[in-house]
């Protein structure tokens, strides 16, 4: 698809421009892996060109939960965004009536933060024979929509993380994610490393190759952490395991964060669903779910000789 061949998109950017239409043809894509109408997302372009999606189910254990629910929790969500990417888009299905009828639709809704408004635009198709026919070009369906992101949004606090620590803290998340296996809930555990120089660091935790474990990746883990070099910044473990309210082709990605310094670390939750074999919904933003003990045991410092000559007279006078 050519941005070219649409009218001009006020209040992007080109780079936005183009994030655009690449979400107009993934969410074409999606039309394409199923028969029904797919499950709504929210796709980010970051600063750096970094991209992300965000899926978002009803509650799955009521049946009323409809499409437009599930593009309203979109909205909510992105109302409640706690980063700040440079364009954010909410894709889903539906229909289009227009003068050559009615249509099956992509909508793609669009907002670059900082601009006054955001834009909406439409990709008409139809299904012949099984194949996915797209019906023109992107349509231009409102060129002035209210920001999807707004300014004034309360954010979302991780206790005992700075910025750059929480955005580490969310970057091994996504690792995670993309680590997931086949199977529901299947990971092997990792640990990373920032160093001082801001460089990565990654590793695999297995403990016993014939008989591996969570739980003993995880103390290896934790014994390999405790003697990083305490210049490092910020030090994670990160695993899969059940969903907290459980339920078959249902996971959550684990992690514990600690930036050095600090006196506790953090640990967060993103859950998921799996949709198939190979595709996963994530279920909302990542959770806190309660503070840590240091991953990195602080250094005790030790006491002057004054200090101790004066602990050495107590207990004499205490003897």
């Amino acid at each position: 698809m050519n941005p070219a061949d649409c009218p001009t998109l006020h209040n992007l950017d080109n780079a936005s421009t183009a994030f655009l239409f690449e979400t107009v043809d993934f969410g074409v894509e999606h039309v394409k892996q199923g028969e029904g109408p797919f499950i709504p997302f929210a796709a980010t372009l970051g600063e750096n060109g970094e991209k992300g999606i965000a899926k978002f189910i009803g509650d799955e254990d009521d049946d009323s939960w409809t499409q437009e629910d599930m593009v309203a929790l979109g909205r909510r969500k992105l109302r409640e965004l706690d980063d700040d990417p440079h364009c954010v888009a909410l894709v889903h299905d539906g229909y289009f009536t227009g003068d050559g009828g009615r249509t099956e639709a992509v909508f793609v809704e669009a907002y670059e933060l900082g601009r006054p408004a955001g834009v909406h635009l439409c990709q008409r198709y139809e299904r012949r024979g099984g194949e996915i026919v797209l019906i023109g070009n992107p349509m231009l369906f409102d060129d002035a929509v209210e920001p999807l992101v707004p300014a004034d949004r309360q954010r979302v606090e991780f206790p005992h993380l700075s910025s750059e620590a929480k955005r580490f803290a969310l970057d091994v998340i996504g690792i995670g994610i993309e680590c997931l296996e086949p199977e529901p809930a299947v990971m092997t555990p990792f640990a990373a490393v920032v160093g001082e120089d801001g460089s990565p660091e990654m590793w695999s935790l297995v403990d016993d190759e014939d008989g591996p474990t969570v739980g003993g990746g995880l103390d290896l883990g934790r014994e390999q952490l405790a003697a990083v070099d305490r210049t490092a910044m910020f030090v994670a473990l990160v695993w899969g395991g059940e969903r907290l309210d459980g339920g078959e082709q249902e996971g959550a990605v684990f992690t514990e964060v600690y930036e050095l310094g600090r006196p506790a670390g953090v640990q967060l939750v993103q859950q998921y669903r799996r949709i198939d074999h190979d595709r996963i919904a994530l279920m909302g933003e990542p959770q806190v779910l309660d503070e840590a003990e240091p991953l990195v045991p602080p250094v005790e410092q030790p006491r002057s000789a004054a200090f101790a000559r004066l602990q050495e007279m107590a207990n004499q006078k205490r003897g």
